[in-house]
């Protein structure tokens, strides 16, 4: 016959198991709910029609939870603002670059779909303080770079391109116009890329900005707009400020 003493060891670990369990499904919900508001599809890349995805996901959690904290929350916003403190930790450590650069180059390489489940993640670890969240990207950190030493060092590898991606912060640049919409930079992603084999730098120049309405107002609402080096329409559209800082900016060695 069991013991006392070991029934109760059982009752409390299936206790902490189903509340392990309970954890998950609400992050699952959470990231699920994320991913429909948003339109989401598995294949769904990070920059999207012009949007930063990551951005967007933010924007969403953080308006479910003033509505829920102005008790006039619709359908669906107590569980994305379940995930508040979970982008909180994500504008610190990841929008902030206060995270080391593992886990700040995993992060911002997730597709809009894996990105939703890594607030997921977050939301179930319940990183709720600053050192709770430290622990959690180191730990991300060196969950994401064992990995990739192991491959590199027992598998052999063909490189198929280099990439190198420069973030700046802008100040005081002119509206930046496309087909859809006209934004005030604040911020440019500049990312070159050298295929294997090749002579020629390609770039892609992603431009975050506040939305400027129809009559000239500069709206608080983050927008981006998208212009590449292959797209020959791209290139007469972007302006001689973006040029000069691609220019200055272009690896001169790979």
């Amino acid at each position: 016959m069991q013991s006392l003493t070991e029934t109760a060891a059982m009752t409390t670990s299936d206790i902490n198991e189903a509340a392990r369990a309970a954890e998950r499904e609400a992050g699952e919900a959470f990231a699920n709910q994320l991913r429909d508001l948003l339109q989401l599809t598995p294949a769904t890349p990070r920059f999207h029609h012009g949007h930063d995805q990551h951005r967007r996901a933010d924007q969403l959690i953080r308006r479910a939870r003033e509505r829920v904290q102005d008790q006039a929350p619709i359908e669906g916003d107590f569980t994305l603002a379940a995930g508040y403190t979970a982008t909180c930790a994500w504008h610190r450590a990841i929008y902030r670059e206060q995270a080391t650069d593992a886990a700040l180059e995993y992060v911002q390489a997730l597709n809009a779909w894996d990105f939703c489940q890594f607030l997921g993640d977050l939301v179930v670890a319940r990183a709720t303080t600053g050192k709770a969240q430290d622990a959690y990207f180191c730990a991300l950190a060196t969950r994401v770079t064992t990995p990739a030493r192991t491959r590199t060092e027992d598998s052999p590898v063909e490189r198929l391109a280099q990439q190198y991606t420069e973030i700046l912060r802008l100040a005081d640049k002119p509206h930046l116009s496309n087909h859809w919409e006209t934004i005030a930079p604040y911020c440019v992603w500049i990312t070159y890329r050298l295929e294997a084999g090749a002579s020629e730098t390609t770039w892609e120049s992603v431009v975050s900005g506040y939305r400027v309405l129809s009559n000239g107002v500069v709206d608080m609402d983050a927008t981006s707009i998208t212009l590449r080096s292959t797209h020959p329409f791209d290139m007469d559209a972007t302006p001689e400020w973006l040029t000069d800082l691609i220019e200055q900016y272009t690896p001169s060695t790979w």
